[in-house]
């Protein structure tokens, strides 16, 4: 009866530390919460106190979660934000850019695909990546998306030779999320495609104009697409009066035709402003 009593003792404290939370589950929870507070405040991004609260609740929850492909996606797009809407400051904003390219990468380098790539493939070290990023699953896309996107807009305004070194993977990765979804982020592959070939010596403009066009073919609303058009491509083209017709229809849309970008346009709105403000420098 003793040893009854004794088992039954010792069964009842295993049940109840099953129930006792792992470092681990701690670590999810901490991290749900976390995201659930940043989700809040990106919703509210059109408040810069906001945007910038967004990124800080992300930063923290991917410090307890480096493999979450999507709170990673989350975290570089913030970044992006803060720095090309947000920071006047070069200084400021590279160091934003390249914050939001590496937690992107750390994410994808972190994921269960990459690491079972790791394990299985047989490229030499250099390669791995390049090779990865060609066969990269859906469930990346945000990742590989936005470490191109802080990664190029970082780049464009560089000298051309790091444009150049970067060039290969930077298609390699584009073209990847081409083929998973072209109409991803608003035409989003298209659109980088616009500014970096307006932005690489060798390439024909046209090629430039091709994929604004593509990018805008199916989503004209988003202002972000014609800002860049008439910051790269039209400027180089030295073409005011398209410059201006471009600037005009981002200055004088509705941002609300797309509810879930409506923050970008407003920002749009008002980069468009000062874009038009220093066409007489811009056209000398």
């Amino acid at each position: 009866m003793k040893n009854l009593y004794i088992v039954s003792i010792f069964t009842i404290i295993l049940i109840n530390c099953s129930y006792l939370p792992t470092k681990s589950n701690t670590n999810k929870m901490n991290a749900t919460s976390l995201i659930n507070q940043g989700n809040a405040y990106w919703g509210k991004r059109a408040n810069h106190k906001s945007a910038k609260l967004a990124v800080l609740f992300y930063k923290k929850a991917f410090e307890l979660n480096k493999a979450d492909l999507n709170l990673a996606a989350a975290l570089s797009e913030a970044y992006f934000f803060q720095a090309h809407y947000l920071e006047s400051d070069l200084s400021k904003r590279d160091s934003l850019l390249l914050k939001g390219a590496e937690s992107a990468l750390k994410g994808f380098e972190n994921s269960k695909y990459f690491q079972t790539f790791l394990d299985t493939t047989k490229f030499e070290i250099n390669k791995i990546k390049l090779e990865a990023i060609k066969k990269a699953p859906i469930e990346t896309i945000g990742v590989l998306f936005w470490w191109s996107i802080n990664h190029g807009k970082f780049l464009i305004n560089k000298p051309v030779i790091d444009r150049i070194n970067s060039r290969e993977i930077l298609e390699v990765a584009m073209h990847r999320i081409s083929t998973l979804d072209g109409d991803y982020y608003y035409g989003g592959p298209a659109r980088f495609f616009g500014m970096f070939y307006s932005r690489l010596p060798g390439v024909p403009l046209d090629r430039a104009r091709l994929n604004f066009d593509q990018s805008l073919l199916d989503n004209p609303n988003f202002f972000g697409t014609r800002f860049l058009r008439a910051r790269y491509y039209h400027t180089k083209l030295g073409n005011r009066e398209l410059f201006e017709e471009d600037l005009q229809f981002i200055i004088n849309g509705d941002p609300s035709l797309l509810p879930d970008a409506m923050p970008e346009n407003l920002f749009e709105q008002e980069k468009a402003k000062q874009l038009l403000r220093d066409a007489t420098i811009l056209f000398e």
